[in-house]
């Protein structure tokens, strides 16, 4: 296996008489790999393989868990989310929206064995064939798509979310593509993938996944000023190319005026609104709101996972019940966890938010001797997810933080491998 611990080998699959755990390890983590792009149920099945065989090679002394430094203040935040079901309205609902704290496996499954850097390279490059797939083939009407004003949304479970996670493919890749020496045919090849995964991330018209694909690009450029000049050259062609063949684009781009939203704060959903993207930041600042409003007998511990929208029909006014503008969530990660678990939880969740930053920081330079800059890439990566959390309950979105958590764990999962220097 491509493990520190259970093989010496340099070969993908040790004798098979011996690791048949190390191969439905890495076959799940494959089929993660190509499926997170389109298929939540898929994508689960694989880190579920995974999970199985890890457990196997655990008890066989072939693996290790290894102690992280957010252990503690992601345990805290559960605790939060525990405290919170005795104030629930609903508990049982409460109790069964704790799973979503399971996700931080999908950082531990990537990072604990220490993957090769053989068999991180190739789940990579199966995620970025897979995610560039799914673009090319959702934007194959590009300028239909631009012209009308579709939206680029993905196939099977991952149509909402489509925006969001291109541009945490679009993130890494871009890593990828920079932070490694590449002949010109796979050079291009990447080029070509990346371009694709782009254009997907703008014809989402997702204002969260553009804001969290400039975030990574930013975090990137600090790390790789020259070599990330011909991406940002690129993008800014890219961009207003595509906005001036597109009225819709321009009007989504308008949404992002702060000024303009705020003036309708104070105003019901029976105003008109100027256009649509002010009429969503409207809905956002009205949800938060209603927010604020549930926390005032649930300051400390909330009001309990999956119990926003039980709340949310109690303060509805009858012509929000008559449009079916309830909603089970706060359109914001941190919002969501305020209202969730009280103050309390959103203590914790920027205690976790801290505490990952700093253990990205400090073991990404150990793990790549300070010559590859994973901690660059994995920072972009989940720096990226948090900003999507500012417009939309990423972590909510189990396809979104699972594919966060994962590319985090891989780049961070390097067995001490180098990689190229800027």
């Amino acid at each position: 296996m491509n493990t520190n611990v259970s093989s010496k080998s340099d070969l993908f699959f040790p004798p098979a008489e011996n690791n048949w755990a190390d191969k439905l390890f890495i076959a799940g983590l494959v089929i993660y790999a190509f499926c997170s792009s389109f298929s939540i149920a898929a994508s689960q099945i694989g880190l579920g393989l995974a999970l199985i065989a890890f457990i196997t090679l655990y008890r066989t002394n072939k693996v290790d868990i290894k102690v992280t430094s957010f252990d503690s203040p992601y345990a805290f935040l559960a605790l939060a989310g525990i405290l919170a079901v005795f104030r629930a309205e609903q508990p049982m609902l409460a109790i069964t929206g704790l799973k979503t704290f399971l996700i931080v496996l999908c950082f531990y499954l990537a990072y604990w064995p220490g993957l090769k850097k053989g068999l991180q390279e190739v789940l990579l490059q199966i995620f970025f064939v897979s995610s560039a797939l799914i673009a090319a083939l959702t934007c194959r009407n590009l300028l239909q798509d631009l012209i009308e004003g579709l939206h680029a949304k993905g196939f099977f479970s991952m149509c909402i979310t489509f925006g969001e996670c291109q541009a945490l493919a679009a993130v890494t890749l871009v890593f990828y593509l920079v932070s490694r020496p590449h002949g010109l045919r796979k050079k291009l090849m990447l080029s070509a993938a990346l371009f694709m995964i782009v254009v997907a991330v703008i014809l989402s018209f997702t204002r969260g996944a553009w804001l969290g694909f400039a975030t990574g690009l930013i975090v990137l450029t600090t790390g790789f000023p020259r070599k990330m000049l011909p991406v940002i050259l690129i993008v800014c062609i890219l961009v207003p190319s595509m906005v001036y063949f597109s009225p819709y684009l321009k009007e989504r781009i308008s949404g992002l005026n702060v000024t303009k939203i705020i003036e309708t704060a104070d105003k019901s959903f029976e105003q008109k609104f100027e256009s649509v993207a002010v009429m969503s930041g409207f809905q956002r600042l009205y949800i938060w709101l209603r927010g604020f409003t549930m926390l005032r007998e649930n300051m400390s511990f909330g009001v309990g996972a999956k119990n926003i929208k039980y709340h949310y029909n109690l303060l509805a006014t009858e012509y929000e019940h008559q449009n079916s503008l309830i909603w089970g969530h706060q359109h914001n990660n941190f919002m969501q966890m305020l209202v969730k678990f009280g103050f309390i939880g959103l203590i914790a969740f920027f205690y976790f938010i801290i505490s990952i930053f700093k253990f990205i920081l400090k073991n990404g330079r150990i793990i790549t001797c300070g010559i590859g800059k994973a901690h660059i890439g994995a920072i972009a990566v989940f720096g990226c997810f948090l900003v999507f959390g500012l417009t939309e309950n990423a972590w909510g979105d189990e396809e979104v933080s699972m594919m966060a958590f994962f590319l985090t764990g891989l780049l961070m999962s390097s067995s001490g491998e180098t990689i190229a220097q800027n």
